[in-house]
């Protein structure tokens, strides 16, 4: 079974209508979401839930605009269709960027938030807990919470016509199936570059299995039901019941060059971040990209290491950010220091307590955030041996992508021998080339 939505003329990417001597009415053209239709791209999402397709996946590199699509695509099917849209969110905080989003769109949109816990600040959008959650009851409405809220909903009371799954390459095929009890619609927006879901049971036993419940929901989505997943056919390079988004708008062209053929072969993509950048006191250009390379010799932990991060943090609050739209100083609220563990986030935390602004945390806590400036601590710093932990390329993929302006690496000089003394494998080859990479942009 599945929803088949009424076809409107006037979003009909097909339709043959005569040039109108008059502007349209404002009822047809100024609708909360309709800027999804300035774009073929997001337009094509659209159109295919809008036909009835059972899922629709959405591949996106960093900073491409999933956030703003989640929102436009809900807002847009709830004024417009007068849908149920429901949208699950991975993380807490992830929820209350899209409730934020939400609240400058649409006044039909509510936060669904656990009973007991101190409601948060949301912008507009309304908290509701428990029973107090329930769709409107004149018009398509949405309700947004993380998918283990919709997993102890009742269906029968609040289910929807369509359910968006946001950072969906976070979610499990498990997770994923358990929502199918919500809608029978489902939309998958989200970036395959990412961390893959963090599961704790053991798994072994559906190690082959190109459906296996432990999987990223869209990979194990495709491969489970290939021929369901949308109707949209494009040109031969492009996969059926797949829409891509093509652009990032953080990213500059330095860093797209960089992480695009490591992280997303299958994924081409390009940077239209506007120009930014930081200057020096001096007036000079802080490249997008440098690296500084530390002597270590006591483990992922050592204090050369911690020192150099929070260091290279403090040297960045004196620079000052340029757009389109002028300069001003760098802020501590305008810079993050990701790191692989969280004992070294604890220990650069404490060398920068007195920036509480300052963002500084794992890759796992980072996954979907950016801030102006990154300093970033090479995942392989300090180790003499290469594990799949140091190797795993959706870990460096969101440690290298969290920035706009600039971003610092912290290596070690020892790195490219360990690389050079692991099992040679995709892994291996694809670190060491992203390390030499690393290398060749500027001393910092």
């Amino acid at each position: 079974m599945r929803i088949v939505l009424p076809k409107l003329t006037t979003l009909s990417p097909t339709a043959d209508v005569a040039p109108q001597p008059l502007a349209a009415p404002a009822s047809l053209t100024e609708w909360p979401g309709a800027a999804i239709m300035d774009d073929p791209v997001t337009a094509r999402v659209l159109f295919s839930v809008w036909s009835g397709d059972s899922a629709v996946v959405v591949p996106s590199p960093p900073g491409a605009g999933k956030t703003r699509l989640v929102c436009l695509l809900a807002a847009a099917l709830a004024h417009r269709a007068d849908l149920r849209v429901g949208i699950a969110a991975q993380t807490r905080e992830q929820a209350l960027e899209i409730a934020r989003r939400l609240g400058g769109l649409t006044d039909r949109a509510g936060l669904m938030w656990k009973t007991g816990v101190g409601k948060p600040n949301c912008g507009s959008t309304p908290v509701v807990t428990g029973q107090r959650a329930r769709w409107r009851s004149d018009g398509g409405s949405i309700l947004l919470a993380t998918t283990a809220k919709w997993m102890f909903s009742d269906p029968d009371r609040l289910g929807a016509d369509v359910l968006i799954v946001d950072e969906a390459w976070q979610c499990t095929y498990a997770d994923l199936g358990a929502l199918g009890a919500i809608a029978r619609q489902v939309v998958c927006v989200g970036d395959p570059g990412q961390i893959d879901p963090v599961v704790t049971g053991d798994v072994t036993r559906w190690l082959s299995s190109a459906t296996a419940p432990d999987l990223p929901a869209p990979i194990a989505l495709q491969a489970a039901h290939g021929d369901a997943v949308g109707v949209l056919r494009r040109s031969r390079d492009d996969d059926i019941g797949v829409v891509r988004l093509r652009h990032t708008w953080r990213l500059g062209a330095e860093t797209t060059a960089l992480i695009q053929p490591v992280f997303y072969p299958d994924l081409p993509f390009t940077s239209r971040r506007p120009p930014e950048h930081l200057c020096e006191a001096s007036g000079s250009v802080v490249p997008e990209l440098g690296h500084r390379v530390v002597a270590v010799s006591g483990g992922a932990s050592d204090p050369a290491l911690i020192d150099t991060c929070a260091g290279r943090a403090r040297e960045l609050l004196d620079t000052a950010v340029h757009t389109e739209s002028g300069g001003r100083p760098l802020t501590a609220a305008d810079i993050a220091v990701v790191v692989p563990h969280v004992t070294q986030a604890a220990a650069i935390r404490a060398l920068l307590a007195d920036h509480p602004d300052m963002l500084v945390g794992t890759a796992n806590s980072l996954q979907g955030l950016e801030r102006t400036a990154v300093v970033t601590l090479h995942p392989l710093a300090g180790y003499r041996t290469a594990e799949s932990f140091n190797l795993d390329l959706g870990r460096a993929c969101v440690m290298l992508s969290r920035h706009r302006a600039h971003m610092t690496v912290i290596t070690d000089a020892a790195s490219i021998d360990v690389l050079a003394q692991t099992e040679p494998g995709s892994s291996q080859a694809a670190n060491s080339g992203l390390l030499n990479s690393l290398h060749g942009t500027s001393a910092v």
